[in-house]
């Protein structure tokens, strides 16, 4: 990878950490040190999250992101989300869909073809109402 795609890399995980940080409320950064399989960003707890920007993101690039998402969060148990932006476009999140059925779910329907893509404020929505689910069901 080229030191431009790099430098494109950091921005964009810069922007949707803080457009993500604004949504959730959450201390969303970008994760300094990565190592192979890591996370992108850091503070959105119980996700996995890997960021793309790419020129142009058709359906089996994005498939692709998706796999190696759904890949390293089931190495680190959490829950994957795909944020990706094409050039000159909007940032689109991609999520399991199960996360929207119930929690206890979440491990399973990890293809691409299981999954929601809509806006990060709609994953955002998504997130809070986990958020709220799981501190319910924890809560005596």
């Amino acid at each position: 990878m080229g030191a431009m795609s790099r430098t494109k890399g950091k921005v964009g995980e810069r922007e949707i950490a803080a457009l993500l940080a604004e949504l959730t409320g959450c201390d969303v950064r970008r994760r300094v040190r990565q190592h192979d399989g890591d996370s992108d960003l850091e503070g959105l707890p119980g996700w996995c999250v890997e960021v793309k920007r790419h020129a142009r993101a058709s359906r089996a690039l994005i498939a692709g992101w998706w796999a190696q998402a759904a890949a390293q969060a089931e190495r680190h148990g959490g829950i994957p989300l795909l944020l990706f932006r094409q050039d000159r476009d909007a940032w689109r999140a991609v999520w399991p869909l199960s996360v929207n059925l119930t929690m206890q779910t979440a491990a399973m329907w990890r293809g691409y073809e299981w999954t929601a893509e809509g806006s990060p404020k709609a994953w955002a929505a998504v997130f809070r109402e986990t958020l709220t689910t799981t501190n319910q069901e924890t809560t005596p």
